[in-house]
């Protein structure tokens, strides 16, 4: 017999996966962020189906329509950076959330309004939204969907996402590590002092602590050149790559080390980016 939340999980992709996904990657089509794009929000939906799964393990009180929530929001919680980059972005998702409903004339799923504010909500990285239910009670889409957002911004993708949002949002390389490894450090010390998924965020430790070890590398070169956007060795040069191959001339992940080994590049760079486009493609639809 199959276990209920696998059931609930296949309903939930069966109703909504493919369309959210072409809506997603619609709009997504004319704005360059390949750290958010389509791709992000399916990742962050396969993390939290990782999620779902254990805390039906200990939870008994789970059912359809909060898989269904989870999936939605999931699809939608960052498609409001197609607007704008900034804190902004989560109302503006679940404007185009509520839009995007109010158009298909599709009916509105239950719970409407949690997974509205959990799309809002979810970069507001507070320490209760992590905690799980008083035992009998469902886990809340917001604290799941927080959890799986987190989870994604460790290891190369992470790195890779940190930097290209944080560059996008104006912050200095001199100042771009500290920034990072303070953010992450905060998500990480939230998922484990107080989140029960204790298998899926162990699973994610070793990505955690490949991004801390990237960025504190990466401060120990910093200190020790006089220009830095000009470097295109080790952890520097690996940003820097991101910031000058992949922004400015919009070059996605997936091709950057191959232009890195048509430049040149040094093999640390060139590894980074071969590991990166290989973590990518194992959830490419």
């Amino acid at each position: 017999m199959e276990i209920p939340i696998n059931i609930w999980i296949g309903q939930a992709e069966e109703n909504w996966l493919d369309i959210l996904y072409s809506h997603a990657k619609e709009l997504y089509r004319s704005t360059f962020l390949p750290s958010h794009d389509h791709t992000h929000h399916l990742r962050v939906w396969n993390i939290s189906k990782q999620l779902l799964k254990e805390i039906a393990t200990f939870n008994s009180s789970l059912d359809p329509a909060l898989v269904e929530g989870v999936l939605i929001a999931a699809l939608f919680h960052d498609l409001g950076m197609v607007q704008s980059t900034r804190e902004e972005h989560g109302r503006l998702g679940k404007e185009l959330c509520r839009s995007w409903f109010s158009e298909s004339g599709k009916p509105l799923p239950p719970g409407f309004d949690i997974i509205l504010e959990a799309i809002e909500m979810h970069d507001r990285k507070d320490a209760r939204i992590y905690h799980d239910p008083e035992t009998g009670k469902s886990p809340g889409i917001l604290g799941i969907l927080s959890v799986a957002d987190d989870l994604e911004a460790m290891g190369v993708i992470g790195i890779y996402r940190y930097a290209e949002i944080y560059l996008q949002r104006g912050i200095p390389l001199e100042e771009l590590g500290d920034r990072i490894l303070e953010n992450s450090g905060l998500r990480f010390l939230n998922l484990t002092s107080s989140c029960q998924c204790t298998k899926v965020i162990g699973e994610y430790r070793k990505q955690f602590d490949e991004l801390t070890r990237f960025f504190n590398l990466y401060n120990k070169q910093l200190q020790k050149v006089d220009h830095a956007d000009a470097v295109l060795e080790g952890q520097l040069g690996v940003i820097n790559y991101i910031r000058t191959h992949g922004m400015a001339k919009k070059v996605r992940p997936a091709y950057l080390c191959r232009n890195a080994e048509e430049s040149g590049a040094e093999s640390l760079i060139t590894g980074f980016f071969s590991k990166l486009k290989n973590e990518l493609e194992k959830e490419r639809r």
